[in-house]
């Protein structure tokens, strides 16, 4: 009687509920392949709730993240496996094909375009904006190269031509009294003309008063002989 009684209450019991998905504080609206240590998502829809647009050129996947106030943007649906490229840098992300779509590992985006990650202890996901392109948000403190009074200074910068493409570096120090948890720094490169030949985005974590930083650009497309630089700041 008592085994009976166990399996009727094991029937009638509800089932536990399955975590969901939020991309920027919204029900992420596509498919989700949820596993004990990861968690899938399509590429194409999770890019398009982030507020990214992207092409494929030359046999690879080109995301941007420069939307306005991160609207969503769109590209092509994504059924193949391709390398990508985010604003200039190589994105590395485990692609799998499932039903004829590219799914992703959330924690890996997430990784990929420095977007804030959180996952509940009820099991739900939480995925922000990128911050490589879409900012520190409402406080952060900004300013640029040009600017002596921001306590960021760029202190060298080197660009090297390499056959088409551009390889270089910054110095950064921190000559303010306040340690910042992070720095964007976007770099954008113009020939004299003023159009603009290249750019790219990379993100300082834990930047102390008094210390160096340095920004290795990756491979910046587009080469000219005598670059002109301007590099910008979000600080907070």
């Amino acid at each position: 009687m008592m085994n009976k009684l166990m399996a009727l209450l094991a029937l009638t019991a509800p089932l536990a509920a399955e975590p969901q998905l939020f991309v920027r504080n919204q029900p992420f609206a596509g498919p989700v392949r949820w596993f004990p240590a990861r968690t899938l998502a399509p590429l194409d829809g999770l890019l398009e709730s982030l507020g990214c647009s992207w092409q494929v050129d030359q046999g690879k996947l080109q995301v941007s993240c420069q939307g306005q106030g991160g609207a969503p943007q769109g590209g092509p649906a994504l059924k193949e496996i391709l390398p990508i490229s985010l604003e200039g840098r190589t994105v590395r992300l485990e692609q799998h094909i499932q039903q004829d779509r590219i799914f992703v590992d959330v924690d890996q985006v997430a990784t990929a375009l420095q977007c804030s990650y959180r996952k509940g202890a009820d099991g739900n996901v939480d995925l922000y904006g990128p911050l490589l392109s879409q900012g520190l948000g409402q406080g952060a403190l900004r300013g640029n190269s040009d600017d002596p009074s921001f306590p960021v200074h760029l202190e060298k910068v080197q660009l090297t031509p390499m056959g088409g493409v551009m390889r270089g570096y910054a110095q950064l120090k921190h000559r303010g009294q306040e340690p910042f948890k992070w720095v964007l720094v976007r770099v954008a490169v113009y020939e004299k003309s003023g159009r603009q030949v290249a750019r790219c985005t990379e993100l300082i974590k834990d930047l102390q008063p008094g210390a160096d930083a340095f920004v290795q650009f990756p491979k910046l497309v587009g080469e000219c002989q005598n670059p002109v630089m301007r590099v910008e700041f979000e600080a907070r």
